[in-house]
């Protein structure tokens, strides 16, 4: 009797343990959801307002930086309406789906993938699953390269099938073609999610959320410790800046790639200042003024 009743008890707390990290995952995952506003349905400071004054920094037209922007938010709960009511839904991509880990838990080399720059860090993250027990990249090609030759270079494919958009409130889904704006999105919100879950990969060699260690809690890592200056807190903050140049350069190297001539209307380093400051940060109200500020100034 007391076995069967353990058994229910144990249950019971999986059953319980697994809507938490569900939970977590909806609500927390990747610099998550951190901000709603009077025009702006909850979102991340980071994939959307910092990603659009990147983009827009480095080039790229207001209109195809706020459209960056916003695709590079959809990728996470497959809808965002942005500022000027552009409105996109993808499919394919959702963190809680088959294909979540593979887009928003992504390894990548301590290079991009045709060695054309070092990535912030210069670590190679697949080097965490070397371990007895723990499995390495797929033929030790890193889930960011296949993502970035597709975003970038339309030279291959995602493993799980490329995500289908559309701008239409969902009436039509077309199938997201390499080299175009929307896969770059795509390609910058799982790098800087490769950054953001670095930390868990490293510590526990999982790519997944669970409540131990603290590098693997959503709760934790996502809503404390990847914005601010509180050194006893903030412990993932150097993984955000990281994060957010891997996206400069990122932004910087499509265009090269793409023959895009115009010029950036940032140097480097006012990229640099713009991250720093942003990172540091604690309100998410704070970083979007920031963002929102830089942008008007551009």
């Amino acid at each position: 009797m007391r076995t069967t009743q353990a058994r229910t008890y144990l249950n019971a707390w999986r059953f319980l343990f697994i809507i938490a990290c569900a939970v977590g995952l909806l609500n927390f995952a990747r610099y998550g959801e951190d901000l709603q506003t009077k025009n702006l349905a909850a979102h991340s400071t980071f994939h959307y307002e910092m990603t659009r004054t990147l983009a827009a920094a480095a080039g790229f037209t207001a209109a195809e930086a706020e459209s960056i922007a916003v695709i590079d938010e959809a990728t996470d709960l497959g809808t965002f309406t942005g500022e000027t009511d552009v409105m996109i839904q993808v499919n394919g991509t959702q963190r809680v789906s088959n294909t979540g880990q593979y887009w928003h838990f992504a390894r990548r080399d301590s290079n991009n993938a045709t060695g054309g720059y070092l990535y912030p860090g210069a670590r190679n993250t697949c080097s965490y699953f070397s371990r007895q027990f723990t499995r390495s990249c797929p033929g030790d090609e890193p889930e960011l390269d296949e993502i970035e030759k597709w975003a970038v270079h339309a030279s291959d494919s995602p493993g799980p099938g490329a995500p289908q958009i559309s701008h239409d409130r969902g009436l039509t889904f077309k199938t997201i073609a390499g080299k175009s704006l929307a896969a770059l999105a795509i390609y910058l919100h799982a790098l800087g999610d490769s950054y953001s879950h670095e930390a868990c990969m490293a510590s526990a060699q999982v790519r997944t959320h669970k409540p131990r260690p603290a590098e693997c809690s959503a709760v934790y890592w996502h809503n404390q410790a990847e914005f601010g200056e509180r050194e006893e807190i903030d412990k993932g903050v150097h993984y955000t800046q990281e994060a957010a140049q891997a996206t400069w350069l990122a932004l910087k190297w499509f265009r090269r790639q793409n023959h895009r001539t115009a010029p950036a209307l940032w140097t480097d380093e006012q990229a640099e200042q713009f991250i720093q400051n942003f990172v540091r940060l604690d309100k998410a109200q704070e970083r979007r003024d920031l963002a929102v500020q830089a942008l008007a100034a551009l």
